[in-house]
């Protein structure tokens, strides 16, 4: 179950902006294991409470990672690999049953993209969703397996998401003079997560309901229980400006969820969980 709070940063803004094509916090859909018929129906009705009417033409899918920035490494495998190659089946499969999107990567192989530019990209094309792919680690908990999916926010209370923020967001000192590129922000600094705190994004209640449409799939794709829907201070979905979702497919610690991560039929089962969920969001919305 995610549990939010709206904070004021995002009341004023909405002064500022036209939020009227965002659901309602009020309306927003709670997720708790409910069926997919069930979840439909909330979001169904979700979405005749709100004046929403934008059509989902283009979607930016980022693989996480690259070049330099390897990411976690499991016992086989590398995070940064895994993504790619789910992204580009992702990709693919957009492509072929919902030709009528344009589907846009961060990066097409191997390199290294700093998170401003892939936010960049994003806002630049206009996207109407924006999907961070990533793959997990726990360090000396090798049990610990299953697929998460965030949006934007901070939950004081949850020590992990924030270490994964962390780390996730570790990428930027990859790129020099980050600390002018991003306003002076520190990933290792409690200071810049409580900045997270008074920033809300505009298209959060949107990014709440894809991501759950996501977590939904993930887990009918892979049976194997998800870690559900929670806040994290990513820098990436913080940069965009469409509703905006960082999945975390599995944990590369555990020897099953790599195995599963690494293989063909893995890889296109998570493709085709998060096609099925933009599908969901798109006939809904229009």
């Amino acid at each position: 179950m995610l549990l939010f709070s709206t904070f004021w940063l995002h009341s004023n803004a909405c002064h500022l902006h036209n939020c009227s094509t965002s659901i309602d916090a009020h309306t927003v859909i709670q997720y708790d294991g409910v069926q997919v018929a069930e979840l439909f129906a909330q979001f169904q009705e979700a979405i005749s409470l709100s004046e929403s009417n934008n059509p989902v033409d283009v979607v930016v899918i980022d693989p996480g990672h690259g070049g330099n920035d390897k990411g976690c490494s499991g016992v086989n495998s590398r995070e940064k690999i895994i993504t790619l190659e789910i992204s580009k089946k992702l990709k693919a499969l957009i492509e072929d049953q919902l030709p009528s999107i344009d589907v846009l990567l961060t990066r097409e192989r191997d390199k290294f993209v700093s998170l401003k530019k892939r936010a960049a990209l994003a806002n630049e094309k206009k996207a109407d969703i924006f999907i961070s792919i990533h793959c997990n680690y726990l360090r000396n908990t090798p049990k610990f397996r299953g697929s998460e999916t965030f949006v934007l926010g901070t939950d004081p209370d949850d020590l992990v998401s924030e270490a994964l923020a962390i780390r996730e967001n570790s990428s930027i000192t990859f790129e020099s003079s980050y600390e002018s590129t991003y306003d002076g922000f520190d990933p290792y600094s409690p200071e810049s997560f409580i900045m997270f705190s008074m920033f809300q994004n505009l298209h959060l209640d949107n990014s709440i309901i894809l991501a759950q449409l996501v977590d939904n799939e993930l887990v009918n794709a892979t049976k194997v229980p998800s870690h559900g829907v929670k806040q994290g201070a990513f820098v990436v979905l913080k940069e965009t400006n469409m509703p905006s979702i960082l999945v975390e497919a599995g944990y590369l610690s555990n020897e099953i969820d790599e195995k599963l991560l690494l293989s063909t039929n893995g890889q296109n089962a998570i493709g085709h969980a998060i096609l099925n969920a933009i599908q969901a969001y798109k006939s809904n919305l229009e």
